[in-house]
């Protein structure tokens, strides 16, 4: 969904209620024509590719992200309850809507997706390019310090789990903590 220039179309701001949905016949346009900025494509497949990845991988869950009713990202989860896998696979901001707070929220409602309907998750997993960036490899183009999403998500809770490899990507992780009951 190309943003509009027509002035009483709705905009969405920083105060804009963000939620995951369903993607479906109905919005799956929308979802896959957001994009990003040309120096972060080397972070993230698109979102067509995702799509069809996950139409042939039984663990992928897959969200809109949406503040209000505007499609303004994407989220692809590995939730593979046998093995305890939980996994941020994918996740994008249109570069539109970029640094409006969406993807904090968004993120933390993947979170709580994980928390609520998988209680013995101890651990959710990604893969970030490093605070240094990345080289490009696995035909994706390098990603420079600026646009690694490294400290977004360290900022979330985030922390290394594993080194960062020959490439520039490190595994991250954020440990779940059962929720606190009432005191």
């Amino acid at each position: 969904m190309a943003a509009s220039s027509n002035p009483s179309e709705p905009v969405p701001t920083a105060s804009s209620t963000v939620s995951l949905r369903e993607i479906s016949k109905d919005n799956w346009r929308d979802v896959i024509d957001l994009d990003m900025l040309d120096a972060q494509r080397g972070n993230v497949s698109s979102n067509a590719r995702s799509l069809c990845e996950s139409h042939y991988s039984e663990d992928a869950w897959v969200r809109a992200i949406y503040a209000d009713e505007i499609p303004v990202g994407f989220l692809m989860m590995s939730i593979w309850d046998p093995e305890e896998w939980y996994s941020i696979w994918r996740f994008m901001i249109d570069h539109r809507y970029q640094g409006l707070g969406y993807g904090a929220t968004a993120m933390r409602l993947a979170i709580e997706h994980v928390r609520t309907n998988h209680p013995g998750a101890k651990l959710i997993r990604l893969m970030s390019a490093s605070p240094e960036g990345k080289s490009e490899h696995d035909h994706k183009p390098r990603v420079d310090a600026k646009h690694s999403p490294y400290k977004f998500y360290y900022k979330l809770g985030f922390r290394d789990i594993e080194p960062i490899d020959e490439y520039g990507e490190v595994e991250m992780g954020l440990e779940l903590q059962p929720a606190a009951v009432g005191n």
